[in-house]
């Protein structure tokens, strides 16, 4: 196990008084049109739809049409990601041990060690329908009825590694190395498929270099994660605070005598020829889209102007339900082993979740990757010594406090507003359409192994020493993760952790267990061998998982080179 990252206190402070990412200009940010008709995007051509008004109905419009095919099928997906590391031992993949917090063994190796309140009925494990859970789920146990988990689940150790792998998912690739023009996130790889009809597909709370170990000149470019993998509508933005998402939309209305503007006009005078040049589909579609999204936006009141935009995100119904206070909307800095403090430069997750939903609502976003603000937030690390204090018991930390902040409270608006909201005049839901990934990038241990200490030369006083301040809460490779969807079959879990290896237990092509595993200890059976065909899923598998259930065929979306996990779809 490693050592425990070192995390100092919150700096919080409001969006206009700290320092932002590098938000573009709007030069910057439509300067890719200016080459080419080719190069105009639905963001173009909706802003200038906007200003100067949409031309008649024609032939331009049917041809359109059949060009693209982007908004026939809508859908929308987010990742709720807690950064840190959740104890899924205490979650999705709950275990049922002693606690020799309060019990102690002679073996310190074999000991697990709880929350002081371990056992108790608002501290145990519970089932539900067909799900197994720790007292950590308990809050959103109402959601398992369209909720598929996963408790068979292995990642690596590594905050910034596996972050990246979260976002990319499994194959040989190195952080530091920049990524190329066939590698996509999977929220590229979706917003790719889906993005074209949207004026901002693809958005973001996350913040690559927030990351504390990470050096900010060693990351630069395109190094680490990259935000601008594939075409236009696939590229991250990162949305931060609701009045820098607000500028940045009243960045795109300004377009009264831009470059931009005549190339749409030159578009539109020359439409009927353009339309049969294939060298320009792409700015056929981008038409197409943005004179959907503007018949849309105008007949429920919602053009892009700057009297609306000054209203996103200040309904007092919404901030009301998402239970948004003004400190949620400040954002956070934190120093990770002594370097320069970061910050991801989001508002809380209730206020991240607020505006996904407005988003999709006023049909301008379809990708929305959802991230604990604080930096390392759940990274709770603990020491032996820490389990007691002169004698008496203390307990692991307990994170159920920051599971009811970060998600299960917003998740819970978030969802049943979703279920209330029509999708257009189809008589579906945006939930019907949605689907949502809850993940983290690893787990937290509830132990520690001290056979390499006793083999140490040193005295025993120094052996003592280092035992007791061991991190039994440390980095894991055995975690969780949960789907929740229109389309994904609930009520419905896959896979196990051994109670005795307290490692997952593999699972068969068809989500059920490897027969020759024992379903309680995790352990091989006598005289037993793994079954060829059992594995154990990571985040690959979940970057697959993510797209099939959108609908998207995963093979070379990328280069994730695991499978998607099939059994989680419900079969209509």
């Amino acid at each position: 196990m490693k050592n425990p990252c070192h995390v100092d206190e919150n700096i919080s402070g409001s969006p206009d008084q700290l320092a932002t990412p590098p938000w573009p200009s709007r030069r910057g940010f439509l300067r890719r049109s200016i080459g080419s008709i080719a190069g105009l995007t639905c963001a173009d051509f909706l802003s200038y739809f906007c200003v100067y008004g949409m031309p008649d109905e024609g032939k331009t419009t049917r041809m359109a049409s059949d060009a693209t095919r982007a908004s026939e099928n809508p859908r929308f997906l987010v990742y709720w990601y807690l950064e840190g590391g959740w104890c899924g031992y205490d979650m999705f993949n709950p275990v049922n041990t002693e606690n020799n917090v309060l019990k102690r063994l002679d073996s310190v190796s074999d000991e697990r060690y709880r929350v002081l309140d371990w056992g108790k009925d608002d501290h145990t494990i519970k089932t539900q329908g067909n799900i197994r859970y720790g007292y950590l789920a308990e809050p959103g146990k109402d959601l398992f009825p369209d909720m598929a988990i996963l408790s068979s689940m292995h990642t690596g150790s590594g905050h910034s590694r596996d972050r990246l792998k979260v976002h990319m998912g499994d194959y040989a690739f190195k952080q530091s190395e920049e990524r190329e023009e066939d590698e996509r996130s999977v929220m590229q790889a979706f917003s790719e498929v889906y993005g074209q009809p949207y004026v901002l597909p693809n958005l973001s709370w996350h913040w690559w270099l927030s990351d504390g170990e990470l050096n900010e000149v060693q990351y630069s470019g395109k190094r680490g994660y990259y935000h601008a993998l594939g075409p236009v509508q696939a590229h991250t933005i990162y949305a931060g605070t609701p009045e820098k998402l607000r500028k940045l939309l009243w960045r795109m209305e300004e377009t009264s005598g831009d470059v931009v503007a005549a190339k749409v006009d030159e578009f539109l005078r020359n439409a009927h020829t353009e339309i049969l040049r294939d060298d320009n589909i792409a700015a056929v579609r981008s038409y197409q889209s943005a004179r959907n999204i503007y018949l849309q936006l105008a007949s429920r009141g919602r053009q892009l102007d700057r009297s609306d935009l000054q209203q996103l995100f200040k309904n007092p119904e919404l901030r009301e339900r998402f239970a948004v206070t003004p400190a949620d909307e400040l954002i956070t800095y934190r120093s990770v082993n002594g370097n320069k403090a970061r910050s991801k430069f989001s508002p809380n997750t209730n206020v991240q979740a607020m505006m996904s939903y407005e988003m999709m609502r006023a049909g301008l976003s379809c990708a929305f990757f959802i991230e604990s603000r604080d930096v390392r937030r759940f990274d709770s690390h603990n020491n032996r010594n820490n389990l007691w204090k002169k004698d008496k018991p203390v307990g692991n930390k307990d994170q159920s406090d920051m599971m009811k902040t970060d998600l299960w409270d917003p998740l819970h608006a978030f969802v049943e507003l979703l279920r209330n909201t029509e999708y257009r005049d189809t008589q579906t839901s945006l939930f019907d359409h949605t689907n949502i990934v809850l993940t983290s990038e690893f787990g937290r241990s509830i132990h520690g192994n001290i056979d390499g200490i006793l083999a140490k030369s040193k005295s025993e006083a120094e052996k003592n020493s280092e035992i007791g301040g061991q991190d039994i809460s440390a980095h894991w490779q055995v975690t969780s993760c949960a789907f929740l969807g229109g389309n994904v079959l609930g009520n419905s879990q896959y896979g196990r952790v051994g109670e005795a290896t307290l490692m997952a237990i593999p699972i068969m092509p068809d989500g059920s267990l490897d027969p020759n595993f024992d379903p309680l200890t995790g352990q091989l059976r006598p005289d037993q061998t793994k079954h060829p065909e059992s594995f154990i899923p990571n985040h690959g598998d979940i970057f697959s998982t993510a797209l099939l259930l959108s609908g998207i065929e995963p093979k070379n979306r990328g280069r994730n080179e695991r499978p998607a996990l099939p059994f989680i779809i419900r079969k209509t």
